[in-house]
Order: structure tokens, then sequence, then C-alpha cells
């Protein structure tokens, strides 16, 4: 999709009534709405998107890597909707290919103790100690060699216990959103996932249904909550630079009124629709690439905008840059001056955290074929009615070599290993890649390996899981999203005892100073109900986008 490079010319003042800072899907979608109502008077000079990067989309990316397209960043519609209340994304290439996740195996938590020195090539990723949810310590942690494998299975559990074990785990989270749904706000923002999490009845009667000799990888299967909201569940998880995050992932992130419906996997990723939706901006010449925005001085009309390619200047300015890079400009002094102080502190009051993904690329899905096929026919839990040959979505397993925590009966928190979910992409785009999913201090930790070491890792990884060693993969390709400048992480979240709504409704009001300048701001950090998703940027896009329409009337 050819878009602008060379702009208004380097080193030249550029003056539009609106310009959006962010090519994402909320800068895209409030500047598509707001060129659909003026498009009978579209000059040159009334839009202008400012981005960044060499390309639009936001966290919304792909790469090829030996020929195979890899989506980096977002991948699910986070509910598709129902007939009387549709997810708008839906409608927006109403050809895309999705389906629901189907099928997957669970391979136990190793003997013995995971290692946390970095042996084997592995990484510590930080040493935990055992905690109470009064935050009391308890032990140290261990630093052994990982365990043997063995060539009868691996680690893999027979599919009725795996199953029992899953729908204990997902029957304890869905009595925690069903708390979060009916407590007073008051006491959910007060409330940890961790702590409302050990308070279920189903968390208990996990405990009581799952066989012994599977306690530990249920309790360790709760970390699984850190990768499903790219947050923390307390302080020893929570990634460097992010201390706002320690209290844990809150109550009220579940406390939203979002989309029903299924969890679908867009096959094709989102690209096409990030450039279905820019296809009017791009025919019109509206979007600016390699534009970085260095400074915004809001305070007069027109506010002013100096980038990399020269100042601009507009009336009305829409900053859809991601929280995390909202969090950063504090030190690096984006606005000037400084934010109105009830901005500042929904800026800081709100998290934002890190998931990456970690893409093994091979010659062909070995995965297919004995005696790894064996392992998985064995263990393959049945979702729905499927045919006797087909393989799972998805495998989840634990990486010994990485550091992560365990939940007790009792509500204690134990270092331990990392639970490693891992997709098929095989089954799910035809391409031989396996993509496993870190978070937190974990995924910050990855970041900072080299991709050759990371293979090594995700390889032995899986030699364990399987009993087998695999092939090993023709290239691994490592997301480096709280690297990226652009957008320090993945995506937003609320925590307990700091975060509220009010602070995303704070985002939603716009400064306006005293020579009738406007500063917006829109994303999905911004949203009430769909933070953290993409049909939330879309939303959030298109309220600020209407909110203008009506400002100018």
């Amino acid at each position: 999709m050819a878009v602008d490079r060379a702009g208004a010319g380097a080193g030249n003042l550029g003056h539009y009534d609106t310009i959006v800072l962010g090519a994402g899907i909320a800068g895209l979608a409030f500047a598509s709405r707001l060129l659909q109502a003026n498009n009978t008077e579209s000059g040159a000079n009334r839009l202008q998107i400012l981005e960044a990067r060499d390309r639009i989309g936001g966290r919304i990316a792909s790469v090829h890597v030996h020929d195979c397209r890899l989506d980096t960043g977002a991948n699910w519609i986070h509910g598709t909707g129902n007939t009387k209340r549709p997810n708008p994304l839906m409608d927006i290439l109403p050809h895309k290919r999705y389906r629901t996740m189907k099928g997957s195996v669970l391979f136990q938590a190793p003997n013995g103790e995971h290692d946390f020195t970095g042996k084997n090539g592995g990484i510590a990723g930080g040493c935990l100690k055992e905690v109470s949810l009064d935050g009391a310590a308890h032990r140290t942690c261990p630093a052994t060699a990982i365990t043997s494998t063995n060539s009868d299975g691996g680690l893999s559990i027979p599919a009725h216990e795996a199953g029992l074990i899953l729908s204990c785990l997902h029957n304890a989270i869905g009595e925690v959103q069903d708390l979060a749904a009916t407590i007073p706000t008051k006491a959910a923002k007060h409330m940890s996932i961790l702590r409302a999490l050990v308070g279920t009845k189903a968390f208990q009667d996990a405990f009581e249904l799952v066989p012994r000799e599977c306690h530990r990888t249920l309790g360790a299967l709760f970390q699984g909550i850190e990768s499903m909201e790219a947050a923390p569940l307390l302080a020893q998880t929570t990634e460097p630079g992010r201390p706002e995050s320690e209290p844990g992932l809150g109550l009220l992130e579940y406390a939203v009124d979002d989309f029903e419906g299924e969890q679908a996997f867009l096959q094709d990723g989102y690209v096409a629709i990030i450039d279905e939706i820019a296809k009017p901006l791009v025919e019109t010449g509206a979007i600016a690439l390699e534009a970085v925005v260095t400074r915004v001085d809001w305070t007069g009309s027109p506010i002013v905008i100096e980038t990399s390619r020269g100042n601009f200047t507009a009336r009305e300015v829409v900053c859809t840059l991601p929280l995390g890079v909202l969090k950063d400009s504090g030190t690096n002094a984006l606005f000037v001056p400084n934010l109105p102080a009830d901005k500042q502190e929904a800026i800081e009051g709100l998290g934002f955290g890190t998931l990456d993904k970690v893409f093994a690329i091979y010659t062909r899905p070995w995965w297919n074929y004995e005696p790894y096929s064996s392992v998985i026919k064995n263990a393959l839990i049945q979702t729905e009615i499927r045919g006797e040959n087909d393989l799972p979505d998805s495998f989840l397993g634990f990486a010994s070599e990485l550091s992560g925590i365990s939940v007790g009966h009792d509500g204690s928190v134990s270092p331990d290993v990392y639970r490693l979910p891992v997709i098929n992409l095989h089954t799910l785009t035809g391409q031989p890649v396996l993509c496993a999913f870190v978070s937190c201090n974990t995924a910050t930790a990855i970041e900072g390996m080299k991709d050759e070491d990371v293979s090594g890792l995700f390889h032995r990884t899986l030699t364990q899981w399987f009993g087998i060693e695999p092939p090993r993969p023709d290239a691994v390709h490592v997301t480096r999203w709280a690297q990226d400048p652009y957008s320090r992480g993945a995506y937003s979240h609320m925590i307990t005892g700091l975060s509220e709504f009010r602070h995303r409704e704070t985002l939603q009001e716009p400064i306006i100073n005293e020579m009738g300048g406007v500063l917006r701001f829109a994303g999905e950090h911004c949203s009430r109900d769909h933070f953290a998703t993409v049909h939330g940027a879309l939303l959030d896009g298109w309220r600020a986008a209407d909110k203008s329409l009506q400002h100018s009337q």
C-alpha cells in the first residue's frame, strides 16, 4: 500500500485542520471516520496522519520469514458478538477467514526443580521467592538442572485427565469473572485477581478433583492469566521499568461489558483489515510515514508538532500513541508543557504490559508425523467433534529454563517452571510454524536474548515435552514489543488499588486551551469496556472522531 514518505517537505511548516499522531487502528479509525464525514470538502490541508514507523498498523503487523507470514501483533477477535450487539470488526472484510481454537495437548510440569540459573543456555528471568497473599516471603528460589526426558510419551498427560485439569482452571477463572461483574466497583478496585482467584469455590474444588500428582501442574497453569492480560499477578513477575504494576492485576480487569461470542483466531491476520480501513486515507495522501514526533506544544492555536521531518501545526491534534509511549513521555518531555494533572494521573494509574511471540519455523510440521503424532494422539483433548486424524491447534506445557510461579491450594505463590502456551500454526494457517507466547518479566528477559539462544531454549523445551528430540527449527523470530520505541509493550491493564475506570474516561476528555486549540487522546487504553483489544482501539477511534465532528459544528 503506497503512502507518503516524503510528505510536505522536510523542514517545512505544514498546517492542517486536524493532525493524528499514530497510524495504528485507533488513528486510522479516527481519520477515516473524519474523512468520510467531510468527503465533500476534503481539502488538501484538512487532515494528516503522522506515523513514526515505515508502515501503518501500529501493534498490528506481520513479517515474512522463510516464505512464512508471521503475524507479530494481534491475532484474535475477542468476542465476535451476537445479532443484537455484533463486534464491529465482523463487518470489515466479511469474507475473512477465522475460527475458534480446537483441540489441545497438555504436558505436565517436569519433575524436580527448574533451572533458574541459566544452565543449558537458559535464563533466570529474576529470582523469585515463595510468597503468600499478604506478601510474606518464605524461601528463595532453587537452582538445579532440568530433568531428563524419556521416549515413552514424554510429559504428555492423558486426554481425560488433561481435560479435567483444564476445565478446573477455566471454571476458577470463570468464577473470578462472575465476581467482578457483581462486586461493587470500589471493592473490585482493591481486590487483586490473585486474591479473588484463591477465594473461589472452583479453585478450592480443583485441588480436590485433580489427582494429587497433578497438583503442581494445576497450580502452575494459573500463571496463564498473565499471558491472557499481559499483566503480572504479583510484584515478582512485574517487568522491569513498570513498578506501578507491582500490586498485580486488579479485579476491575474483568468488570467490563465486552462483546459476547467466540474468541476467533484470524487465520490471515489483521493486516488486511488495517489496509481496508486505511484505503481512503491512502488514496487522499493523508498518511505520512517515518515522521517521528519529538515534541507537542499544545498551549496555543494552532498546536505545534515538532517531528523528525519538520514542524507541523494544527487546530486539533489527536494523540493515538500507545499508553506505553505516553508513560515514557514524561521522561522524554513529549508534551510541552506537561499534560494537566488529571491526564498525568490517568496515564500513571493504568498499567501497560508486554506480550511477545516466539515463532519457530520448520521445513515441515514434524509434529504431524511419527513418533510425535502418537504422543499427541494419546493426549489430544477433544473440545468438539473432530476427525480421527485431526491434530490440535495448541500445546500447553512448561519451560524449565524460564522462571514462573505456581499457586498452591492454600493460596501461597511459589517459584516454579514457566507456563508456555504454543499455537500450532500449521492447522490454522497451513504454515509449518509453532508460536509460543511469553509475557511480563519473562517477555522482557526473552527480548534480551539472541534469537539463536531462544531457539535452543525452545528446542530443549519441546524435547522435554515429547520425550524425543524433534528437528531443530530452520529459523526463529522473536517479537520485541517492549523494546519497540513506538509501542513500549503490548496493551493496557488494571492495577490493584490504583487503576480506575475514571482514568480511561479522563483520557477521553479533550484538552481545549485558551486559544481554542484541541488535544484529544484515543486508543485501546481510553476504552472503558473494550481496552486491550483491537475492537477497543477501533471503537475509541470512532468515539473520538464523533466528538471532534460535534465540536466543529
